[in-house]
Parts: structure tokens; sequence; C-alpha cells
């Protein structure tokens, strides 16, 4: 009962119907199984570290679509709500929709605000304003529109959004190629994430500090308590796992 309450004060009555008749299935066939909607797994190792929360804030940049592949679907299934911010209009319009307790932004995210192309790829989920990442990508992946779009630093778009007395128990940073960028965008000692989880490719475990996103945790006092499939999760030092 208290699960269908959550479902019908997130949902609209359609999809609190919907996600509610998904979770009759699941406790019908294993009530101790635990849907997964991000691509390689990643919320539930969110969930098992931030397990003690209830009801939490998250900050999501790169959110794409608001189900699929989303790093925050389930969290916001059992109450959570935040920030969700991304540069595909079409992806904001869709999450307002379906998650209308969320915060959803339309903005690409850099450490400077300046013009930048945002390259919509025909795979949204690959959709990036970084030029490297693009030209990795673009003989073999279809682009259906290039945008020019100012960017905002994150800490901006924290400080408009942030309800008053809240804090943030998870980042998640997920810009394909441009990740690094967006995390130099939010001073780490006015909003301190209790986790930070974010793409990072090319970081060897024996050699961590070699990587510039770990390098820049370090010394913003995060220490790494998790890496699988390309994403660093980093606790505050001042916080412990299952804070």
């Amino acid at each position: 009962m208290k699960t269908l309450n959550c479902l019908f004060k997130q949902f609209s009555i359609s999809y609190a119907i919907r996600f509610g008749l998904l979770e009759y299935v699941r406790r019908f066939f294993n009530k101790n199984a635990y849907l997964a909607y991000s691509q390689t797994g990643e919320d539930i190792i969110i969930k098992n570290i931030l397990e003690s929360i209830t009801n939490g804030f998250y900050v999501e940049v790169g959110s794409n679509e608001p189900i699929q592949h989303s790093n925050t679907f389930g969290l916001y299934q059992q109450g959570w709500k935040g920030i969700t911010v991304d540069a595909n209009l079409k992806m904001v319009n869709m999450h307002k929709t379906i998650r209308p307790n969320d915060i959803a932004i339309c903005a690409a995210v850099s450490d400077e605000e300046k013009e930048v192309t945002f390259y919509e790829f025909d795979m949204d989920e690959i959709s990036t304003i970084d030029t490297d990442f693009y030209d990795r990508h673009k003989d073999t992946q279809r682009v259906n529109r290039q945008t020019t779009l100012k960017t905002r630093t994150l800490n901006s778009i924290i400080e408009e959004n942030l309800p008053p007395s809240t804090s943030i128990d998870l980042l998640s940073i997920d810009v394909e190629g441009h990740d690094y960028n967006v995390l130099n965008s939010i001073d780490l000692k006015k909003f301190r994430p209790k986790l930070i989880v974010i793409e990072m490719h090319s970081f060897d475990l024996v050699n961590p500090l070699l990587n510039p996103i770990y390098s820049k945790m370090a010394q913003s006092n995060y220490r790494l308590v998790g890496y699988a499939t390309w994403n660093g999760y980093f606790m505050a030092n001042e916080f412990g796992v299952n804070a």
C-alpha cells in the first residue's frame, strides 16, 4: 500500500497505474527482486550505497530519457525528486510529462558560458556538445540535427533551482565526453553531494591519479567507493557508505 501511495504522489494517474501493475508483477514473481532502469545497473549500485536515504534529492546532468537508461528513475519511483538537466528539448518535455515532481531543465552544461554546437544523434543517448566525441562517432552514427546553444554552469543551475534548505544526496553526470567540464562547473565546497556518479573512461585502478576526474575528486575530499562499467562512484569524505 505504501508503494502504491508513493506512485500516485509521483506520477499522473495513468502512469501510476502502469507502474503499479509492474510492481505487482515484480512482487508476484520475486518480492526481493529490484528492477534496474540504468544502462548497466548504475541505479542498483546507487541504491545499495545510499540505501538508508528515503525521499532524497538528486541532480542528474545528461538525464536523457526519463525511464530507459535513467540513473534516477528507480529513485523517483521510491519518492525521491530532483533537478534533471539535458540539452535535448524533446527529452526534457518527455521528462516533464512522466516525472512531474522533478525540476526538468533544458540546458547544455560546461565550465564556462559560451556558444556551442549540440549534436543530436539518431541514438539520443549519445548526443553531445563535445567536439572530440562527435568526431569519433560522426562516421558511424547519423546526426539528426545541429543546434547552437549557450552553455550554463552547473553552479548557476543549482543556485537557481535548488529548493531552500535542501541538500543534494546524489549528483549523476553522464554527458558523452564532456563530464570533466561539467564537474569543473560546480563548487564542491559550496554544494556537497553525498555521492557523485560520473562517467570516466581511461581509468587505471593501479594509477588512479593519472585520471583528471579522480584527481579532481580527491582534491575535493571525495573518495572512490566503486568503479564499474566506465562509471566512478565517489562519496564525500564526511559521509559513510549507506549514509
